[in-house]
């Protein structure tokens, strides 16, 4: 845990250690409320960060307070919804054929993204079909959302880029702030996993060696940060946490060095991704279709469409 504290000026903890990030996200006083916006730089970050993961002045999922109205059932609507669809997608049936021989190198090295974006796409509208303009917008979120750089903030929204990409993704998807989330942000993690996979895919002792529950688990990408504040002090290694100290989580570094889907998914926790069976299910069945690409002959039902939830 290091800690940058100027008092009135910023006051940001961060940690890349597995132990100190689940113990924050169990704490009762770590939340996503972030009320306290009073500490300069603390208040500029969430602004920026914030405004970005929201659509119509409404928080989406990953940073939505614990207390939210609705926010507890939507997420765990969505996570039975997903977990029952995860056996099907674990077998590597055909709607996986596309990412399946991506792996086994078909197209070019970009191609991976709009393909992970149909299949997610899916779970949320049925008829979704994504496009490049559909890609682009999630590439540009993606980036407005993860830059340090203040010139490239100040451009983005000079040029107001952010809102319409929003709004494109939005449309797509019926308004449905998880669905935005998941093919707008939280896609880019599955994109990682099945960029790797491709190359592991590529080395012929890996491909005869790995199981699909093992090439799942080697390519299972956490987010790179979350955000969290406490919304009464919490004692620390580093001191007492106020309610305007800004915690920045370094999930995907903390899953690098310690991997697994407990942490990658926040599993267990009151924030868990609703995504934490299907995700892993997704991986395995690609890996498993391109090994086995003449073996699978299933189809995935098309997904309710009146469920919805929350993730991160």
């Amino acid at each position: 845990m290091n800690r940058t504290h100027i008092p009135g000026l910023v006051d940001i903890v961060t940690s890349e250690d597995a132990t100190e990030i689940e113990a924050f996200a169990q704490d009762p006083n770590i939340d996503r409320a972030f009320a306290d916006r009073s500490i300069l730089t603390n208040g500029q970050i969430l602004q920026r960060v914030l405004g970005i993961l929201q659509i119509d002045g409404k928080p989406l999922p990953t940073v939505a307070p614990r207390s939210a109205p609705g926010r507890a059932e939507a997420q765990d609507a969505l996570w039975n919804r997903l977990n029952a669809l995860a056996p099907a997608y674990s077998t590597g049936p055909d709607e996986l054929e596309s990412l399946a021989a991506f792996v086994r190198g078909s197209g070019a090295d970009d191609s991976c993204g709009i393909l992970v974006q149909q299949v997610v796409g899916r779970l949320f509208a049925p008829e979704f079909q994504a496009t490049e303009a559909s890609w682009n917008a999630a590439l540009l979120l993606d980036k407005a959302v993860h830059t340090l750089n203040p010139a490239l903030s100040a451009w983005l929204d000079l040029t107001d880029q952010i809102d319409p990409a929003k709004q494109l993704l939005s449309n797509m998807v019926g308004g449905d702030l998880a669905a935005v989330h998941a093919i707008g942000f939280a896609l880019h993690n599955i994109v990682s996993g099945v960029n790797l996979m491709r190359q592991i895919y590529g080395d012929s002792a890996s491909r005869t060696a790995l199981s699909p529950e093992t090439a799942g688990t080697k390519c299972l990408f956490a987010p790179v940060n979350i955000l969290r504040q406490p919304t009464a002090p919490v004692d620390s290694v580093s001191g007492v946490l106020e309610t305007g100290t800004l915690l920045i989580l370094g999930l995907q570094a903390a899953n690098d060095n310690a991997p697994g889907a407990n942490l990658a998914f926040l599993r267990g926790t009151w924030s868990q991704c609703p995504a934490e069976q299907w995700v892993p299910a997704l991986l395995q069945g690609i890996w498993r279709r391109a090994c086995n690409p003449q073996t699978q002959n299933q189809s995935i039902a098309s997904p309710n469409d009146d469920a919805s939830g929350a993730a991160g």
